[in-house]
Order: C-alpha cells, then sequence, then structure tokens
C-alpha cells in the first residue's frame, strides 16, 4: 500500500504523443457526453476547453514562473488552474466595475505573449520530454471518472437545461441551488455589483466567485452561462479539486497509493449514517437526516464549496511546500490561495484564518517561528477588498448572525434515530433547551450521546483522532504545518456544535445553521490525517491485509454516499415546453441590463434562472430569505399579493409597479383568472383604471402575453 512519492517515473512509460492521444480520448468522450446534454450546440465544450487553456492555465501558469517555484508535472498543471481561476476572476471583476469588461480578453492573450516570450528557446525540450505513468497515476484518472458519473445522474447537473426534441427542455426547479446560481451568473453577466436578481434592487451580499466565472467565460467567450453552470464549470472544479487534494495528500503522506485512497475518500467517503439508516429503512438522505454534517452535500448540489475545495487543498500544498526550498515564494501563494477562498465560501477563510492565528501564535511563543504569522497577515490583506464586500452586502441585506447559541446536532440525531423517548435523552434534551442541569444529562451527553455523535458523523475518520490529539498536545515538537492542520480539524466539530450562524431576523428555529461549515471543511482535511493512520497500521503488513483493510475503509465509507445519489435521482426534472422557451427568448433579448419582470410564481423562477431578468421576488419559502431582511421580504411579499389579486379583479397597481421598477409584465393564459380579466378589461367604463393604456402588447403566444410598462410615466 505504502510506496515512495520520490519514485515518480517508474511504471509504464508513455511518450508524449501517447499521453496527447490519452487526453484526446478523454476530452472527446467529455465532448460526445455535451453532445447529448446541452443547451447550445457539441462544439460549446471544445470551445470552453480552448477558454480553461487561455483564460485560467496561461495567466496561472505565468504567474508561476514569475514566483520562480518549482513543482513536479501533476502539481504544476494543478496549480496553474487553480491559481489562474480566481487571477483570471479578479481581472474580470476589476474591469467590469469600470466598466471595461468588453477589454478583458486582452488579459489571458498578454498573459500568453508574457508566457511564451519567457519561455523562448526552451521549446526543444518539450520535443525531448518523455512523461512515464505508474499505476497511481491510472488509479487517480479512475477516481477522476468515478466523480464525474454522479453529474450524469443527478438531475441539477448534466440533464438540468438540456434542449429536448418539441423543442423543450429539462429544468430543475428547488430545491436543487442549480436555479440560484444560473441566476447569480446571468446577473453578473450585465450588472457588477450585482442585485439578488429575485429580489430586484437588493444587493447581492453572498461569496458569488463560482458564478464570476461563468459570466466571465460567457462575456469574454460567448459560451452559454446554462452550459457553463451547470455542465462544464462543475466537471472543470470536480476535476482540478481531486488534483488538488492528491498533491496535497501525496506531499503529506510520502505515498502515491495512499494519496489515491485519500483523494477518493475526500471526494465520495461520508460517514455512518447508513447504519441507523438501514436499521430504520428511512428512505430520506441518510448523511443528512441522522447527523447533519454530510460533506457529500457539499460536493453535488452546486454548492461554491467545490471550488473552494480545490483552492483550500492547493493552500495546503503550498503551505507544506514553504517548509522546504523557495519557502518565501510558497508562503505568499499559499496566503494568496487561503485569501481567495474568500470569494467562494467565506466560512473558509473564517476557519482558515482563525487556525493560523493560533497554529502562528503557539509557534512564535516555542520558538520565534514567524512563518505562519507571515501566512495569516498576507492572507488577511490579501483578502480584505473580498471580505468588504461581503460585508457591505450583508449589512444592506440579510446578515448572518453568529453567535455562541449550541446547535442541536446531539439531540436531532437521538431523535431521528428513535432514541428521544429514553428518560437519558430526554435529560440531553433538557440542556439544549434551557432547562434545569443534571449530573445525568451531562454525563450522558459527554461520556455517550457525543461519543457517539462523534463517531457517527465522522465515521473511518475516526482514526485521525489519535493524530490530532498527539499534534495538538505535543505541539512543541509538531511543525507548524500539522499544528496547523490539527487546529484546523480540531476547531471544525468545536466551533460548529457550539456556535448558531443564521440569518438576522428570522427565527432560527427551522433555519439552516451555516457553521456547519466549520465541521464539513474539517471532515475533508481529517481525511489526510485518517490516511496517515492507516498508512502507520498496514505498514509492514502483507499484501493480503492491506487491501483487506482498503476494502473495509472504502466499504464503511461509501454506503451513505451511494444512498445519497440513489435519493437524489428520483427528484425529477420538469419539463418547460415551446411556450416556455419562447417566452425566454424573447425575455432573453429585451432584458438586456437586468429589467424587471414581474410574473406569476409559477414562471418567475425559470425567467431568473434562465434569462438576465430580474423579478422582484420568488414564491415564499424559497431561497430569497438568505440574501434579504426579513422586514423586506414580507413587506414586498405583500405588495405581490396585493397586486395580483387587484389585477384578477380588473384593477392595475401602477404604484406598486413603479416602486420596484417592472419593465414587463408576464401572464399566463392557462391561469383560471386570464378569462375573467381579459372580459373586466373589455367591460371597464374607465380604461385607465383598469390599466390598460398604461401597457403595451410586446409578445404572445399559446400560452404566454407579456405587456410593456410605460414606466416613463412613473414620475407623474
Amino acid at each position: 500500500m505504502r510506496s515512495r512519492a520520490g519514485a515518480l517515473h517508474t511504471g509504464l512509460p508513455v511518450s508524449l504523443d501517447q499521453l496527447l492521444v490519452l487526453l484526446a480520448v478523454g476530452l472527446g468522450a467529455l465532448t460526445a457526453a455535451f453532445g447529448v446534454w446541452t443547451a447550445t450546440s457539441i462544439w460549446s465544450f471544445p470551445l470552453f476547453v480552448v477558454a480553461v487553456a487561455l483564460c485560467l492555465y496561461v495567466p496561472g501558469k505565468l504567474m508561476l514562473d514569475i514566483m520562480g517555484v518549482e513543482a513536479g508535472p501533476l502539481e504544476d498543471l494543478t496549480l496553474a488552474l487553480v491559481l489562474g481561476t480566481p487571477a483570471s476572476s479578479i481581472v474580470f471583476l476589476i474591469l467590469a466595475y469600470l466598466g471595461l469588461e468588453h477589454v478583458f480578453i486582452l488579459f489571458p492573450v498578454a498573459a500568453a505573449m508574457a508566457y511564451f516570450y519567457r519561455r523562448r528557446g526552451g521549446w526543444r525540450a518539450i520535443r525531448s520530454y518523455r512523461p512515464s505513468l505508474d499505476l497511481s497515476h491510472v488509479l487517480l484518472l479512475g477516481v477522476i471518472v468515478l466523480s464525474l458519473v454522479p453529474l450524469g445522474i443527478l438531475p441539477a447537473y448534466y440533464r438540468n437545461a438540456d434542449l429536448l426534441p418539441g423543442p423543450s427542455m429539462a429544468y430543475a426547479r428547488r430545491p436543487f441551488d442549480a436555479a440560484q446560481h444560473l441566476s447569480f451568473a446571468q446577473e453578473l453577466t450585465h450588472s457588477i455589483p450585482p442585485q439578488v436578481p429575485f429580489f430586484s434592487g437588493e444587493m447581492l451580499n453572498y461569496h458569488y466567485g463560482m458564478d464570476l466565472l461563468a459570466a466571465m467565460m460567457s462575456s469574454a467567450i460567448g459560451l452559454s452561462v446554462l452550459d457553463l453552470t451547470v455542465r462544464f464549470l462543475p466537471t472543470f472544479f470536480l476535476v482540478t479539486a481531486v488534483l488538488a487534494v492528491f498533491c496535497f495528500s501525496r506531499l503529506w503522506l510520502d505515498a502515491r497509493y495512499g494519496a489515491v485512497l485519500v483523494t477518493f475518500l475526500v471526494v465520495l467517503g461520508e460517514d455512518l449514517s447508513f447504519v441507523p439508516g438501514l436499521l430504520l429503512g428511512s428512505q430520506e438522505a441518510w448523511s443528512a437526516q441522522f447527523f447533519g454534517v454530510p460533506t457529500i452535500y457539499s460536493l453535488y448540489t452546486m454548492n461554491p464549496m467545490l471550488p473552494c475545495l480545490g483552492l483550500l487543498f492547493s493552500g495546503l500544498f503550498c503551505l507544506g511546500k514553504s517548509y522546504g526550498a523557495q519557502s518565501k515564494p510558497w508562503a505568499v501563494l499559499a496566503a494568496f490561495l487561503f485569501a481567495m477562498t474568500a470569494g467562494y465560501k467565506v466560512f473558509a477563510t473564517a476557519h482558515v484564518l482563525a487556525a493560523l492565528a493560533m497554529a502562528g501564535a503557539i509557534r512564535f511563543v516555542l520558538s520565534r517561528e514567524t512563518r505562519l504569522l507571515k501566512v495569516l497577515v498576507t492572507t488577511a490583506l490579501l483578502g480584505t477588498p473580498l471580505f468588504l464586500q461581503t460585508l457591505v452586502g450583508s449589512l444592506a441585506g440579510s446578515r448572518i448572525w453568529m453567535r455562541i447559541d449550541p446547535w442541536p446536532y446531539v439531540p436531532e440525531a437521538l431523535e431521528q434515530m428513535g432514541l428521544l423517548g429514553t428518560s437519558l435523552a430526554s435529560e440531553i434534551g433538557a440542556l439544549y433547551e434551557g432547562g434545569a442541569l443534571s449530573v445525568g444529562g451531562i454525563a450522558g451527553l459527554f461520556l455517550v450521546a457525543l461519543p457517539v455523535y462523534l463517531l457517527g458523523s465522522l465515521g473511518v475518520r475516526v482514526v485521525a483522532i489519535p493524530v490530532v490529539v498527539r499534534d495538538l498536545l505535543c505541539f512543541r515538537s509538531s511543525t507548524g504545518l500539522r499544528l496547523f492542520a490539527g487546529l484546523f480539524v480540531a476547531l471544525g466539530p468545536l466551533v460548529t456544535l457550539t456556535c448558531a450562524a443564521t440569518p438576522w431576523g428570522y427565527p432560527p428555529e427551522g433555519e439552516y445553521n451555516n457553521a456547519v461549515w466549520f465541521f464539513v471543511q474539517s471532515k475533508y482535511v481529517m481525511w489526510v490525517l485518517a490516511g496517515e493512520s492507516l498508512l502507520v497500521l498496514c505498514r509492514g503488513r502483507r499484501r493480503l491485509w492491506q487491501a483487506l483493510a482498503v476494502a473495509v475503509v472504502v466499504g464503511l465509507s461509501v454506503p451513505s454516499t451511494i444512498q445519497y445519489f440513489q435519493s437524489q435521482t428520483h427528484r425529477e426534472l420538469v419539463t418547460l415546453g415551446e411556450d416556455e422557451l419562447e417566452l425566454m427568448s424573447f425575455l432573453g433579448q429585451v432584458c438586456a441590463n437586468g429589467e424587471v419582470v414581474l410574473a406569476q410564481p409559477d414562471i418567475a423562477e425559470p425567467i431568473s434562472a434562465l434569462t438576465t431578468c430580474r423579478v422582484p421576488v420568488l414564491n415564499p419559502g424559497t431561497y430569497t430569505h438568505l440574501f434579504v431582511s426579513r422586514a423586506a421580504l414580507e413587506e414586498r411579499e405583500r405588495d405581490m399579493d396585493s397586486f395580483w389579486n387587484a389585477l384578477w379583479q380588473g384593477e392595475l397597481r401602477t404604484a406598486i409597479a413603479c416602486r420596484y421598477e417592472v419593465a414587463f409584465l408576464v401572464i399566463d393564459r392557462a391561469s383560471p383568472e386570464w378569462a375573467a380579466l381579459q372580459s373586466s378589461w373589455q367591460n371597464s367604463a374607465e380604461p385607465t383604471s383598469a390599466g390598460q393604456p398604461w401597457l403595451d402588447p410586446c409578445f404572445e403566444n399559446s400560452r404566454y402575453v407579456v405587456y410593456e410598462t410605460r414606466r416613463n410615466d412613473c414620475g407623474d
């Protein structure tokens, strides 16, 4: 199971031509897949590959050359892609703020010219370059393929926004996050800083780096936001995340095959929730139902944790390399990557900064080592613009309220497992509900319930606990990197179980606790430490025992993952027919600057997701409350109810339409109120009060009619 990472050139040698053939086969397979699932054409994916090379790889590779760092071929490729992603996005963001986004294409062109100029005279070496593959590379390729397979199965990804015969289109409504991120990407193609596209007029308070990349490639290269968001970019993010995890794991473990196993577990490993799931015969997603801190959700629900994972592990790799030669450039790269996580998952940045601060302070007190403190300060300085952007947006909308408030993960787990009725569980529940303290409750919590909860939620990762404890207690002998990793892992469950982070002004009950991200992030990194423990256990053992150990670890880690995928495939896509596609096409043409469209609830979400239009509000109970204050949301929902109720009576409340700067009104002819509305308008003795002079029909088909409003009259 264990092999030295330095033996990179043993195994199955292949020529550069053969390597290029293998790469072409892989890209050809993806091109064929995206010819089946597409919102545009089969040629979009090859264009995306060119865009990745030009807009992401080349700028990232130029940064590495300028920094003068040296890494292996796989590490070099991974870092170039991961570095180029936020670097190019930031350049696009700055240009868009200045209204110059149309000249962005000059940036990758200039980067390519600079890169090739610096490489002049070195092209002969490429001809003699003879890369080699060994079994670990083949296994890593298998992990990449396995990680991509669910994207073709889960409704929110490859099958989403797919053109069907008819013509029609498959579409994933809530509870999938695809609609939310599609709307963000659409918004960023025309407005930076962006508004909340499904709550027009409100500044967006969200880390939208993932969606900014889609907007950048759409604006600069002309690719479809739909294909980018649900197909191309998830594929890219998964591949780079797998590569980044492997590179750091191989550096930490100094074991190629162990690194492959850890990489597989980081992406596809889960907890022990399958045990109560099977015993109780639950049909829900076990990893979310029983312990509430799943990692598989984050990577396969179009969450920005996926691109953040690549940044996080690449930063860890650079931090690890900073303890060798060329320490200063590697430390700067680590700080840059850690800072850039703020554009994708701000809770990851907070987690990294906390661990850096604690580990840096300890190392400075013990040995006057300042490396981690320098990385901390550099990370904070580089990330300040992103922190301020998130802070300003949060203050303007729905603020996340972070506080010390133990979240009831443990009693909820007891309840889901059917144990809440026991006397011990009742005493534990009383501790969380502010009831009387009892010796039995405290003892039951810390001696029984909490250990069981941690075992269930961590799964096989529990074998890493001795490593974490050793690094934290024996910190005098631990390196800065080990101390940082141990603190990062330990802080996760501590913060999640003792703190709450929910939208300000909304009742915490029933809300999603964003503090959960600390635990989730810890669980990803904990797999690396678990891999270290497993290598120690298997060292010197026969291959049969090593294979058996791997089988047990995988067998205990994937059942909940498989069940999650199975549970999600039951969620069906809806079909948008020819009438809906005609409507989207028309609105996409007239909403070039994010005009506001007032539509009935069933069609409002597809409008915000599939076009560049904004809508005043979505259905109550959707994700809107995560981005706006409670008072603003309740006021707008009252206004929308008032508008539609009055409209069906034949009255157009122009004051409400003017207040939200409505440019177009969409009415569904299939609505039961449509016939009554037509009759009311036709028979109105006062057509002005009926609103007809204020509305101009501009589009209609067999299902929908669109009116353009005379907004110039709003000031009268």
